[in-house]
């Protein structure tokens, strides 16, 4: 959580003035790797030593309101609580210190609340109990830009009328890619979406990764010796997922506590972390993008790794409203940075030798005789082949085509 300490802080403020405050419910958005899932699990944690309950969800997961009620009415909700006297976390929440029996009527609800009852029943009555006990109710929704839009429309329907139009104190906190943009978020039947307190991931800079590895290792008893700790924090970028992995195979390739963390350990960890790096973030992400999209970033990697739009314009000689959007898109999804002077760059999530590495594993592909076609000469690359959120489908038109896309 290193470098999220404001975005923590405002999501608790939010949390602890109530339904009308904006950030009762908040959408979370970034790149793969850049802490969504751990901020969630942040924000259970500090809710749970308050008394409230936590309900959790895969959007990605079959129906999702299916799934809610399921854990809604199992006594696995409360596995979480707080066994003990929970400590404090401020005066604005609770004038008293919370007591096992604080979480007594937690357990007593869900008696009366019964299987048969519509989800939305079940939830409304979890958070009437909830008010009536100065407590709250909240919705952790992870994985959301992979959800199927009908039950998302249904689950943010019965949340809108509990939390917004009857005031009750139910919390959503949900989080997805941030591809979402160009989704969910322009979806017009998605209005709670886009209501929601939006809060981008936060980027991570040089001195929040010194920091980190500061504060951790020195806390387990190691060391750092010559140049080890200024090599790591400036191959750290801005995903605290390549911090973790950075910070973790230091840690083993150095034998520590018993050794300090060296030179020849952190070019180990550097190594180890670019090659889990592009197994679990950097292929994934490309093999997410369209045609155009790809063919954007390896234009980018190709004048090495920074690009002027007019270089972009000559590479791939499109009209200038596409490269406009693919820019858009690029930046949005975390491929792309654009620097104060419109210079392109390739961001943290994909770097230059990632894209050669897919694409040399695609060359192995192309047959070698000089008449078979080549990559940009396939059928499949001539098409369109643009992302068309409503019909979940790429367009299957010919590229540079005019009017509208088809799915088919």
């Amino acid at each position: 959580m290193v470098g999220s300490e404001r975005l923590i802080n405002t999501l608790d403020e939010g949390l602890k003035a109530g339904p009308r405050d904006h950030r009762f419910v908040t959408l979370l958005m970034g790149p793969r790797g850049s802490g969504k899932t751990v901020m969630l699990n942040t924000i259970r944690d500090m809710v749970l030593q308050d008394g409230w309950i936590v309900l959790r969800a895969d959007a990605s997961k079959d129906d999702i309101r299916d799934s809610i009620a399921e854990n809604l009415t199992s006594s696995q909700l409360f596995e979480a609580a707080p066994q003990l006297q929970a400590p404090e976390r401020g005066e604005a929440r609770t004038s008293t210190t919370l007591k096992i029996p604080m979480f007594q009527w937690q357990k007593e609800v869900v008696r009366h609340i019964h299987t048969r009852w519509t989800f939305e029943k079940q939830l409304r009555t979890l958070c009437e109990h909830a008010s009536q006990h100065n407590s709250g109710v909240l919705l952790l929704v992870d994985e959301l830009h992979g959800g199927e839009r009908k039950a998302l429309r249904g689950l943010f329907f019965d949340i809108q009328n509990i939390s917004k139009s009857d005031n009750m104190p139910l919390a959503f906190l949900g989080a997805g890619l941030s591809e979402m943009k160009h989704s969910l978020l322009e979806d017009n039947r998605m209005t709670f979406l886009q209501r929601c307190n939006i809060e981008n991931m936060p980027r991570l800079t040089q001195a929040d990764a010194a920091r980190f590895f500061r504060k951790t290792i020195s806390d387990a008893g190691g060391a750092f010796a010559g140049k080890a700790l200024e090599r790591l924090s400036g191959s750290a970028g801005t995903l605290p997922f390549r911090l973790q992995l950075l910070g973790y195979y230091a840690w083993a390739g150095s034998n520590a506590p018993d050794q300090p963390i060296d030179d020849a350990s952190a070019s180990i960890a550097i190594a180890e972390t670019d090659r889990v790096m592009h197994d679990k973030v950097a292929k994934p992400t490309w093999h997410t993008l369209s045609d155009n999209e790809q063919e954007y970033l390896h234009a980018v990697s190709s004048l090495g790794g920074t690009a002027t739009p007019r270089q972009i314009a000559q590479h791939m000689l499109l009209h200038p409203r596409t490269l406009a959007l693919l820019e858009t898109r690029l930046v949005n999804f975390g491929c792309l940075e654009v620097a104060d002077d419109n210079t392109l760059k390739l961001a943290a999530l994909i770097t230059p030798l990632d894209i050669q590495q897919i694409i040399a594993q695609e060359e192995k592909y192309k047959l070698a005789t000089p008449d078979s076609p080549s990559r940009k000469d396939n059928q499949l690359s001539l098409r369109c082949n643009e992302w068309m959120p409503r019909s979940r489908a790429r367009c299957v038109l010919s590229r540079n085509h005019s009017g509208g896309h088809r799915s088919r």
